[in-house]
């Protein structure tokens, strides 16, 4: 799959738009197999694990459910809208609308590194560690992550840096 279709990016008439967190769909379907394992788990050994293994097999379902349902509704359905008409960024989500994070002449585009990846951020000139917004899937190290941020950087960031200037 091309990253602009991963991505759902869009470049219009002077707006680019895209959904930088597609990619946790391969985790939503990793915590509803976290799930089903634990669950068939506890359903063939429940007399054999005792009363602390069926508390903890239900704390991992829990888990697992809370964290997946969490980025479901925070995390799947976030898009930016980098508006040049009106020279603002927006962050939509369906479940709660379009909101207005900064104007052009604020934004500032970083990198950010956690735990061994890194991806680029968006933030505010001079507040951009206080708060930023990860616009990219995370890059790791080696030969296909590179061809990943290549992809990235000319399909995508090009143009927003294009139109932020």
């Amino acid at each position: 799959m091309d990253l602009k279709d991963k991505l759902r990016l869009e470049i219009g008439n002077n707006c680019i738009a895209f959904s930088p967190y597609r990619g946790i769909m391969s985790s939503l379907y990793g915590f509803v197999a976290g799930i089903a394992v634990t669950a068939i788990i506890l359903g063939l050994f429940n007399a054999r694990i005792g009363e602390g293994g069926r508390i903890l097999c239900c704390a991992i379902m829990v888990y697992l459910f809370i964290h997946g349902l969490y980025d479901l509704i925070f995390k799947l359905n976030v898009r930016y809208i980098f508006d040049g008409n009106n020279q603002v960024i927006y962050r939509e989500n369906l479940p709660f609308g379009r909101r207005k994070l900064m104007r052009f002449e604020e934004a500032v585009i970083i990198t950010s590194s956690e735990s061994c990846d890194w991806h680029y951020c968006l933030g505010i000139k001079e507040k951009q560690f206080l708060k930023s917004y990860k616009i990219s899937p995370d890059f790791g190290s080696g030969k296909a992550s590179e061809k990943a941020v290549f992809a990235y950087e000319k399909e995508i960031l090009n143009p927003i840096v294009e139109l932020l200037s």
